[in-house]
């Protein structure tokens, strides 16, 4: 799949829903996961990639809750949903961070966690 197609691809199967793209490579060695319209802004017309999946946010909390496991908490209150996240302080530690339930705040939170590297995970 070149750089047209994925771009049209995205388009065409995109819901409002829709907030994340999972895609690797044709070799299958290499494996990400990206905002949608990052993940388009990057693309060129000349990349070539073997597949993409398009994420809800439920979806992507899922995939969230897999690799962080116990330290990703998510509340719901009135005044909105959030996460809360206990992970390691770059001082040494722990450190609990809470912040809006947002595709930005789980993506950032699946990389941390992921250390960049989701196959691993």
């Amino acid at each position: 799949m070149k750089g047209r197609e994925i771009a049209a691809s995205v388009r065409e199967h995109a819901t409002a829903d829709h907030r994340f793209v999972k895609w690797w490579r044709k070799e299958e060695d290499f494996l990400d996961y990206d905002l949608i319209d990052r993940f388009l802004e990057h693309t060129t017309k000349d990349e070539e990639i073997g597949g993409l999946q398009l994420l809800t946010m439920n979806e992507m909390r899922d995939e969230v809750k897999r690799v962080g496991g116990t330290r990703v908490k998510f509340i719901h209150e009135a005044s909105g949903d959030k996460i809360e996240w206990v992970h390691q302080a770059k001082e040494g530690g722990m450190r609990t961070h809470v912040c809006a339930y947002t595709p930005e705040a789980l993506l950032t939170i699946f990389d941390v966690e992921t250390h960049g590297n989701p196959v691993d995970s």
